[in-house]
């Protein structure tokens, strides 16, 4: 049993990574989501560096924890006020995500362009990427616009990638 009020941010991660796939017996949904929402209120930007690695495609547990950790990625960001680093700390290591997360990694991205306060965050993350993630981005974008059967993406993708060509 694990006193989550007494774990420090970088246990309440560990407990996050162990838990991810719910499918060990002493798993637990309210533990995970006690753990989250510590490092969620709690962490800092270091935080983000390792809680990506909660992501997990093949996970048993509820999808909806899954997108609390991407929630909980800009809102920790949006906490310390580096909304712009938090994005590029999660887009840079998208060749590591897309390994074992790709859902959640065009997950991410799909929140990023249903936000529209973040695209000027977004946009700026993007321009910093390496060669290897930005390759790894615009496949991504290319996916969710062949995709969106109801058109929900286009012109989203369409502003970013505009925006973007300036590099």
């Amino acid at each position: 049993m694990y006193l989550i009020e007494e774990c420090s941010i970088g246990e309440c991660l560990q407990v996050l990574n162990k838990m991810k796939m719910m499918c060990n017996e002493d798993d637990d949904i309210e533990v995970f989501d006690k753990a989250l929402y510590k490092v969620r209120m709690e962490g800092d930007m270091s935080a983000i560096e390792k809680l990506y690695t909660a992501l997990d495609d093949e996970t048993e547990g509820p999808s909806s924890a899954m997108m609390d950790v991407l929630e909980s990625i800009i809102d920790i960001s949006e906490r310390c006020n580096q909304l712009e680093e938090g994005i590029y700390i999660f887009l840079s290591n998208g060749y590591e995500i897309i390994e074992n997360a790709k859902f959640w990694f065009i997950m991410f991205n799909r929140l990023l362009l249903n936000t529209k306060y973040l695209y000027k965050y977004y946009i700026s993350a993007i321009k910093r990427l390496d060669k290897e993630n930005l390759e790894i981005l615009l496949n991504t974008l290319n996916w969710i616009e062949r995709d969106d059967k109801e058109n929900l993406y286009k012109e989203k993708v369409k502003i970013i990638k505009e925006s973007i060509k300036l590099m």
